[in-house]
C-alpha cells in the first residue's frame, strides 16, 4: 500500500536466508513484558489455582474419556511441555532484544509464544475455540461478549492475532 504515510512494511517477513521480525520499540518492549508474565505464570501454576486455569488451554487435555492414562500423560509429559514453552519465550526474547534477525527455528518459537499469549486472553476474555452447538467447528474469531468487545486485553488478543498471521505468512 502507498499513499501519504509511505509503503506497509509487514512486521514479520522473510529476509535473506532468514526472517525479520519488524516491530517498533513499544511493541517490542510489550511482547517481552507479556512472555515473561506468562513465564512467571508458568511457575505459580503449581501453587495458584488461578494460574492453572488460565493455562489450561495451554496443555489440552489428550485423553478426554480415560482420566488415569490423561493423568499418566501429563505426569510424563508436562515438564517438557512447560520446558518447550520456556525455549520459545527465549527465542522471542532474543529476537525482540537484537536485530530482530531470526532464522525458522526462532520464528517458530515465536509463533509458540504469540499463540500461547492469545490463549490465555482467549481465556480471560472467555473466547472459546469451540462452539457448543458444534463440536467439530471452530468460534468465529470475534465470539466475545459484547462487554469485553472494546476491552484493552480484546485489542491486544486482536493485535496477537494479526502478527501470528504475518509470522504464518512470511514462513509460507
Amino acid at each position: 500500500m502507498s499513499g501519504p504515510l509511505g509503503r506497509f512494511r509487514p512486521p514479520v517477513r522473510a529476509k535473506g536466508d532468514g526472517y525479520l521480525i519488524d516491530l517498533g520499540a513499544d511493541e517490542s518492549a510489550m511482547i517481552r513484558r507479556l512472555v515473561g508474565e506468562l513465564r512467571e505464570l508458568l511457575a505459580e501454576e503449581a501453587t495458584d489455582p488461578r494460574s492453572h486455569a488460565l493455562l489450561a488451554r495451554l496443555f489440552p487435555v489428550t485423553h478426554p474419556d480415560d482420566a488415569e492414562l490423561e493423568a499418566e500423560y501429563q505426569r510424563l509429559m508436562r515438564d517438557e511441555l512447560v520446558q518447550s514453552k520456556l525455549g520459545a519465550f527465549d527465542a522471542v526474547d532474543a529476537a525482540l532484544a537484537g536485530d530482530g534477525r531470526v532464522d525458522e527455528a526462532q520464528l517458530v518459537g515465536v509463533m509458540q509464544s504469540i499463540n500461547s499469549l492469545r490463549l490465555v486472553l482467549g481465556t480471560m476474555l472467555g473466547i472459546d475455540d469451540r462452539d457448543p452447538d458444534e463440536p467439530d467447528e471452530p468460534d468465529e474469531p470475534d465470539d466475545v461478549d459484547p462487554g469485553l468487545a472494546d476491552s484493552a486485553e480484546y485489542h491486544l488478543y486482536n493485535y496477537l492475532s494479526w502478527l501470528l498471521e504475518w509470522c504464518v505468512r512470511a514462513l509460507s
